[in-house]
């Protein structure tokens, strides 16, 4: 942990230019920082440590985090680095009138300074420059990659290239959803390659860079990896195959797709396994509670190791934030208020803040037997006191909104949840902490049977992608459906109901040119504004300030 620590202040010196600093500020030396990174990047261990900080970066996705500025002990509000990606659109809104991204509930009021998407540029570049250094300097024939003999070394230094340049690419599908055209970036930061003229790239050929990049990670990295918590080549098979989707690369999609989901290293878990095996509950759900490769679970592809459970300071390295984010409010019943309870989280699944919910259209988008909608999958019970204190169960309230004067109530806290996320903190004194200490799932083998099944159905084998829908479909009791079911809209349907919270919802949509339609069709917020909001999110107008080399140039439909 030490060391990943350290290599952060490496990280932060290669992003500086992203930052607003000028020239002269770059340069200023900084011996302890410059002479830990050239002394670390020097044999095999020392990559691997560096690639360790890339990863701490990679799982603050899910973390908690704060505004550039906020102070948590003057009431900053955290959220997620993910949230903008999965609120403001047709499975999820913001069912809390606190924090900043209380905008995408109404996108017309977004604009350029908003704290939300500069702080998701930086972290991203940071990711993107972190990976450059790593490629640039695992060129340096002077590496020992300690291996026992020349073709040895060949293959550990492609192993940690190929990592980096998987990451690089992993960045880049989010600032190309999110921004569109974006700077390509694919030299180390350094006082020789220092800029402040940067200019967007086009989208097809930041893509076609991603491509290059995911292929040599699917060439040179391990379908399935021991250590599941770095990429593999089913990690870049996946986006591999997604980049072609968004790329209009039907053929290819498929081919790449194919490669993972046809392989014997992974397989939906259909049969109860893991710790819960013996109680109660469905498959669906064990793959959730037992992430492991060692617990039996052969569908997950890249999970977020957790990190130790020590204090972390805001902006670093937080432990998991998703439960806090999507798990119910349920602690603002005035009862529990008064009593006090700290250790009545233990009964509910661990604590929540409520800030995002799904939306009630799709919560209606399962079948009543389907497991995914099951108590043992969405929350629609909670053990809550009643007015002496006493505990009972209780229904989840209503999945309805009412408006008041053109407003929208907020703040369900008895709204439905899912509790893919759910962990509750063994000590019951700290029971209502926020954060949680569980290793989480990134990326499962569900997901790419539908990315299969969408690039199928866009070449018009519609009996094929049904038969990759229903192995999904099946696992859960879901009704099989037929080739003449699938739509792009059936699809989209089909990985809310698999992927609810766990995908990032908008790159989906934007991918399926479905955003404004479906957002007015299933979320009441967001709804009634969005075909008058851009798509894409507004570059930082700090980006833009600090670019002074050249004029930048915003997205259509903000001030500049």
């Amino acid at each position: 942990m030490k060391n990943i620590k350290y290599t952060i202040l490496v990280i932060f010196l290669v992003t500086i230019g992203f930052q607003g600093c000028n020239k002269e500020e770059f340069l200023t030396e900084k011996p302890k920082d410059n002479i830990y990174a050239e002394n670390l990047l020097q044999n095999y261990d020392g990559f691997v440590n560096m690639m360790n900080s890339v990863y701490a970066w990679v799982r603050a996705e899910k973390g908690r985090t704060f505004a550039p500025g906020d102070n948590p002990a003057t009431g900053g509000i955290p959220f997620t680095r993910c949230s903008i990606w999965n609120l403001g659109v047709d499975n999820g809104f913001m069912n809390n009138g606190v924090g900043e991204e209380i905008f995408l509930n109404w996108p017309t009021n977004i604009n350029t300074g908003m704290a939300v998407f500069k702080n998701d540029f930086e972290w991203l570049y940071l990711i993107v420059n972190s990976c450059n250094m790593v490629i640039a300097r695992a060129e340096n024939p002077e590496v020992s990659w300690q291996g026992v003999n020349a073709g040895d070394d060949e293959q550990k230094k492609n192993y940690i290239i190929a990592q980096a340049r998987v990451i690089r690419a992993w960045a880049y599908r989010h600032l190309t959803y999110t921004w569109g055209d974006v700077p390509l970036s694919l030299l180390e930061v350094n006082g020789e390659t220092y800029r402040n003229d940067w200019e967007r790239t086009p989208v097809a050929d930041v893509r076609a860079q991603m491509v290059l990049d995911l292929q040599f990670g699917v060439d040179h990295l391990p379908m399935r990896d021991a250590n599941q918590a770095v990429v593999s080549g089913a990690f870049a098979s996946h986006y591999l195959a997604e980049t072609y989707l968004a790329m209009g690369e039907y053929v290819k999609a498929e081919t790449a797709a194919r490669k993972l989901c046809e392989s014997t290293d992974f397989q939906l878990m259909t049969q109860r396994f893991g710790g819960n095996a013996g109680k109660p509950g469905v498959a669906f759900m064990d793959v959730f509670a037992n992430p492991f490769y060692t617990d039996g679970n052969k569908e997950v592809l890249f999970i977020l190791l957790n990190v130790e459970p020590e204090k972390v300071s805001y902006g670093s390295q937080p432990a998991s934030y998703m439960r806090n984010m999507w798990q119910t409010y349920y602690s603002k019943d005035n009862v529990i208020k008064k009593l006090d309870l700290d250790e009545f989280h233990t009964y509910n699944g661990g604590k929540g803040a409520g800030r995002y919910s799904i939306t009630a259209p799709a919560l209606s988008w399962y079948e009543p037997q389907d497991d995914r909608f099951s108590e043992y999958a969405i929350k629609k019970t909670l053990v809550m006191p009643d007015d002496a204190g006493v505990l009972e169960t209780v229904r989840t309230a209503t999945t309805e909104h009412t408006i008041t004067e053109g407003k929208y109530d907020l703040d369900h806290y008895l709204w439905p949840s899912t509790r893919k996320w759910e962990w509750v903190n063994p000590i019951p004194a700290q029971a209502s902490s926020s954060d949680q200490f569980n290793s989480i799932i990134y990326l499962r083998l569900a997901d790419s049977y539908l990315v299969l099944a969408e690039a199928l159905f866009q070449q018009g084998k519609l009996d094929d992608a049904a038969t990759w829908i229903n192995k999904v479909r099946e696992r859960s009791h879901a009704t099989p459906i037929t080739g003449a079911d699938v739509t792009i809209d059936f699809i989209l349907d089909e990985r809310s109901r698999e992927l609810i919270t766990e995908e990032h919802r908008r790159h989906a949509l934007i991918r399926t040119g479905k955003l404004v339609e479906r957002v007015q069709l299933y979320n009441d917020f967001a709804g009634p504004t969005i075909a008058n909001a851009p798509a894409l999110f507004p570059i930082p107008q700090s980006v833009i300030d600090a670019n002074t080399g050249r004029k930048m140039v915003q997205n259509p439909g903000y001030n500049e």
